[in-house]
């Protein structure tokens, strides 16, 4: 048998140290490929990570199941906004959750699931939360990305304000009339200082000083005269509220100090000779009993009282609404629906905040239950506050106003 030699075996051992390294390279390269094809399951901030168990990671097939029956808080952090999945809870901005921390659960063992578009914005919003002592907070890994992947889709609220406040405005099914005249022949609007206070369009001119058989219709432009104008009607009408409400009754000596009755400066001389004291809508003593069990119902963002008892101006003018729509006979259901209308452009980003709770929730604001949003739940100060910090900002509108109490 011949003798192989060393420098033979030498030779061996170094082509298979060469397949070896070959294979490895292969091998990492395979890996590599895998890996970007799946960027969404293996996204992470931290590379060592692909070392250990990751309990920061929720699939986007494990996060359809847990939608299913939801029970935890759901957070879009991505900033723009780019659209969210369903059933979100509130949207805070991934570098803005430590000023925005109210938002957040206050129990802080809550199960929370944060999202952004592909999973960087959330992978840092994750460890944010983390340090604010949240002990149970996972990511979705390829954010709304590997959602979209899985046929899921994701809404866009972008264009919600369209829906919820037209720019060409909307109409209310009850005509003016002739109140103005009549309010200005009465003393309870004066002329002068009402055109002071309003800078007036030809058309305001006509109602407020011929009268007009046109609906009311109210947009954004004409907000202020729709509320100054309603506003004086609710004031001198005579009605079942200022009798058995609380400002006929334990807040009568008071009366005179709200901002709805105090606070209205455009009449000729004091304000409080005119309250409840005119029969510019001749109403039966049921109208004025239904005008009393609906004003018990509607809220307005800027007190916290119901319009059955109007201590602002939004709530007189709301009053008034309601007033002349019970005169005109029409139900319940169209009535709230109006008055929400209303509401809508006089607290503008209130309601679209509301309108993105229920969104979120799979329902549309046209399909809104009218008489649930003006109940205190969500249209008092106190509900509209609670409905904010859930809903956090609008991500699709940064800056938000509300609306104020003034002529």
């Amino acid at each position: 048998m011949k003798k192989i030699s060393l420098r033979y075996l030498d030779k061996i051992s170094h082509m298979h140290n060469f397949v070896k390294i070959f294979f490895l390279f292969m091998a990492l390269l395979l890996i590599g490929f895998f890996l970007g094809k799946n960027a969404d399951t293996f996204q992470t901030v931290n590379p060592l990570s692909f070392f250990r168990p990751n309990n920061d990671a929720v699939s986007a097939r494990t996060l359809t199941g847990m939608l299913k029956n939801k029970n935890f808080t759901f957070i879009n952090v991505h900033t723009p906004y780019e659209g969210e999945i369903e059933k979100t809870d509130t949207f805070i901005p991934y570098d803005q959750i430590v000023a925005n921390s109210g938002s957040l659960p206050k129990d802080k063992n809550t199960l929370i699931i944060l999202y952004c578009k592909s999973g960087r914005m959330s992978a840092e919003a994750l460890e944010t939360v983390r340090k604010l002592g949240y002990t149970n907070v996972r990511h979705l890994t390829g954010g709304m990305d590997a959602w979209k992947r899985t046929g899921s889709s994701v809404i866009d609220l972008s264009n919600l304000e369209t829906q919820v406040i037209p720019a060409s405005g909307v109409e209310l099914p009850v005509s003016w009339g002739s109140i103005g005249p009549r309010l200005i022949a009465a003393g309870v609007i004066d002329e002068t200082k009402f055109r002071q206070a309003v800078k007036l369009t030809p058309e305001q001119e006509e109602i407020l000083t011929r009268g007009s058989e046109q609906k009311i219709r109210i947009t954004a432009a004409n907000s202020q005269f729709v509320v100054d104008l309603l506003w004086a009607l609710g004031l001198a009408q005579k009605s079942t509220v200022y009798d058995q409400g609380p400002m006929g009754k334990e807040y009568k000596k008071d009366a005179a100090n709200f901002s709805s009755t105090g606070g209205w400066t455009l009449a000729r001389g004091n304000a409080m000779q005119y309250l409840n004291t005119l029969d510019l809508m001749k109403l039966t003593p049921e109208q004025h009993k239904r005008v009393g069990d609906i004003a018990q119902n509607v809220y307005r963002p800027c007190c916290g009282n119901s319009t059955w008892f109007p201590d602002c101006n939004h709530g007189m003018a709301a009053l008034a609404a309601i007033e002349l729509m019970v005169a005109a006979n029409l139900d319940d259901k169209t009535i709230y629906k109006n008055v929400v209308t209303l509401n809508t452009y006089w607290f503008s980003d209130t309601y679209l905040t509301i309108a993105t709770h229920f969104a979120r929730q799979g329902v549309s604001w046209q399909n809104v239950d009218a008489k649930m949003v003006l109940g205190k739940d969500y249209s008092s100060s106190q509900g509209a506050q609670e409905i904010k910090r859930k809903v956090g900002p609008l991500p699709y509108k940064p800056e938000q106003k509300g609306g104020g109490c003034g002529a």
